[in-house]
Parts: structure tokens; sequence; C-alpha cells
């Protein structure tokens, strides 16, 4: 299991998961909007034995402060940067989902002196233009949903009490002006993000799910990425996989991180 741990990072009280030794070369995993560390479980066990893993909630999420104001995504970034350096962590490879890879998006550009490297799945990129309406009451009505009604549907799947009370939480630990803020407070990063593909100077990989399995990039958007990408960046796609692709294909997301941070460090 790993360790829970807090820190005080921008005047946020952030809490974060710790795996594996100190020693290891250092493993930062960075959950995407409405998730939080705890998503990270099954790539940490995967990597804890090669690598020191760290997973922080971002604000507004999980165990960690959810302030009023400050959901630009320049606030997350730094606030990656400034738990980089409060916890000592020497340039570790960046992992981000959703959220997540639009935030290394900018570490990999703007902060390239930070980390070694980025593995970024499925970022948001143009779709910001627009998903304040086509993501957020999503997102509010997960929130919103009855404790009763999860726990219902918790016993219905033969869960235990524990599971009951972790489905509840994951579905009630975020808060609902904190998504809403950053779904509609950003809008411009759908094309302040060129600016960062083409200054991109560690060695990033996108990948891309499939837009008709309910992946966030158009086939098109794609296409102009790679024409203006540094050679830092490249994109990957995976067929018929939507926007969860860990959790849809966990092995193959493993095996192509495995084979990704060994190209990093060789």
């Amino acid at each position: 299991m790993p360790e829970s741990k807090f820190v005080d990072i921008q005047g946020l009280n952030m809490h974060y998961l710790e795996w594996g030794d100190p020693s290891n070369p250092d493993l930062l995993l960075v959950h995407g909007w409405t998730g939080l560390a705890s998503s990270w479980q099954a790539v940490a066990e995967a990597f804890e034995d090669r690598y020191h893993i760290i997973a922080p909630d971002n604000r507004g999420h999980g165990q960690t402060d959810k302030p009023v104001t400050g959901y630009m995504l320049r606030d997350f970034a730094t606030d990656v940067v400034a738990l980089i350096d409060t916890l000592g962590l020497e340039k570790p490879a960046y992992v981000g989902h959703s959220w997540g890879g639009n935030i290394g998006t900018i570490m990999a550009s703007d902060y390239a002196d930070k980390i070694c490297c980025a593995f970024l799945e499925d970022p948001v990129y143009w779709k910001m233009v627009n998903v304040h309406v086509t993501s957020l009451q999503q997102a509010l009505a997960r929130h919103n949903r009855p404790e009763a009604e999860i726990r219902a549907e918790a016993k219905e799947q033969g869960m235990s009490e524990q599971e009951a009370d972790e489905l509840v939480y994951r579905h009630h630990h975020f808060s609902p002006h904190a998504v809403t803020r950053l779904l509609t407070d950003n809008r411009q990063w759908a094309f302040r993000c060129e600016d960062h593909m083409r200054r991109i100077a560690v060695p990033t990989l996108v990948l891309v799910a499939d837009i008709n399995a309910g992946g966030y990039m158009m086939p098109e958007e794609l296409e102009y990425y790679r024409t203006i990408a540094t050679p830092d960046l490249d994109f990957r796609l995976w067929p018929d996989v939507g926007h969860g692709m860990r959790a849809a294909r966990p092995e193959q997301y493993n095996q192509e991180l495995d084979e990704f941070l060994k190209s990093c460090s060789a």
C-alpha cells in the first residue's frame, strides 16, 4: 500500500500518495478532472519496484484543499513545479491523464528543466473550446448523485461495505466549484496549446484515444498537431479505445509506459 502524506504547496495543504524506494528514479503521476491520486494504483503497483512514485490530488480534488479561486491551468502547473521542488524530486518522469496531460504539456515546454520526459494520456486540446458544455454537466451529475443511490448500486453489484464507501468517495471527492471553474475559465487553452507544442523540449509521447470511442482528439486535429510539433513530441493513436485508456487496456498502457521510460533513460 502507498503512504498517504500531506505537504504545503503554494499555501495549499496538498495530499499525495507515495510508493517505492526514494533512492530509485522519480516518477510523477498526475490525474485529470474529477480524478484523484488513488486512480493510479494499478500503474504504481507495476512500477514501484523500479521507481519512486508520487501521485498528488490536484487542487480542488481528493484530500487536497479546495480553494475558491486559482483554477487556471497555470496554477496547476506551478503546483506541480512547487511539489517537485518541495519534495526534492530529481527531474521526474511526468505521466498525466486528460487535464493532467494539459499540465504535462506546459511542463514539457515551460518547465523542461524540472522533468526528464512526459507521457500524456489523451490530453484535452481543441476540445477545451466547448468542454464546459459537453462535459461539465456530466461531471456535476456524478458529484450530485445521492449517497443512498450509490450505495444501492454497490449492493446490487455485491460490493463490500468498504468498497461501497470508496465508491461514494469517488463520486463526491472533488469540488463542483473547482471543476466548474477549470472547465469554464480555460477555454483559451484550445489555442494556446499549439504554442506549447512548438516549444516542447523533453521527450514527450501523447497517447491519443479514438474519437469514435469517446476520445478527445479529432483525426484532423491530430494531423495538424503533427505538423507543428517539435522533434521531441510524438503522438500515438489507439484505435477503438476511449478517453480512459489505461483503465480499458491496463497491460498495453503499462507496456507502452515502460518502453517509453526505458527509451528516455537510454
